[in-house]
């Protein structure tokens, strides 16, 4: 009897001990539902200064899209997308000519028989002199094809890329320059930039300013919808117009 009762104790204790466990856990569930939820750690966005373009001085502060413009770094990514982009640049137009297209005659050059030496055919053959090229090359399209994911990949990777190194100028708008000439650009260019290569990105035609840059060479002016991997790497800097970045934005942003 003794152990009986011992054991209905122990049973009895340990029901209370699981009832105590259970309000516990409907307790803390009930506190959990009442806290808010934490807030990532990490912005939506990273910040940019503005500029004026015609002294580079900061106007203000810009938003970037972290997922734009704060990309992971990826080696691989840019010299994929790089080989595509040239690829697709190559002309494909050289050619030669073989044995059917050398001009010459198509009588026999020798005797088949009787010389003691090899036989002969024709003259156009590859391998007598001025014959035909065998198995040279022939105008061809040397493009290859890249998923378009990875091709934007490769855009936001190279906007990072700028970003990341201090590279990316982004100012208020490029609209308000006026001036056609080129020196006078040049000059800008030199007092507010320095002396790097350039890649200017507009989201609208400027006339005035494509025709002053048209005769700088370490300064390139491209729209918004022409922006490419190969020019983002090729050029030291990278000036921007606000407008420019909200369509980059727009277009190059991740959908979850």
């Amino acid at each position: 009897m003794s152990f009986l009762k011992a054991f209905s104790t122990a049973a009895g204790s340990a029901s209370a001990v699981l009832k105590a466990t259970a309000v516990q856990k409907c307790a803390f569930a009930t506190i959990a539902e009442t806290i808010p939820k934490a807030v990532s750690p990490f912005s939506p966005h990273v910040q940019a200064f503005l500029r004026d373009f015609n002294t580079s001085e900061p106007v203000s502060i810009v938003n970037l899209d972290r997922g734009v413009f704060n990309a992971p770094l990826r080696r691989d990514i840019l010299h994929r997308v790089v080989v595509w982009q040239r690829d697709g640049m190559r002309q494909g137009t050289q050619s030669t000519k073989g044995r059917a297209d050398v001009r010459g005659s198509s009588k026999k050059a020798a005797p088949q028989k009787g010389r003691g030496k090899a036989r002969m055919g024709s003259l156009r053959a590859p391998h007598i002199r001025g014959g035909g090229i065998a198995f040279g090359p022939k105008p061809r399209d040397h493009s290859t094809d890249l998923p378009r994911k990875v091709q934007e990949l490769g855009l936001r990777v190279a906007l990072s890329t700028k970003y990341a190194q201090d590279q990316l100028i982004v100012v208020q708008s490029l609209q308000e320059y006026t001036s056609p000439k080129s020196r006078e650009l040049a000059q800008l260019i030199d007092q507010a930039y320095g002396e790097p290569t350039l890649l200017v990105v507009l989201n609208d035609c400027n006339p005035s300013l494509e025709l002053a840059a048209r005769n700088i060479p370490r300064c390139e002016v491209i729209h918004v919808e022409d922006t490419n991997v190969l020019d983002l790497l090729t050029y030291d800097k990278v000036i921007i117009e606000q407008s420019a970045v909200e369509t980059l934005e727009s277009v190059l942003a991740e959908t979850v």
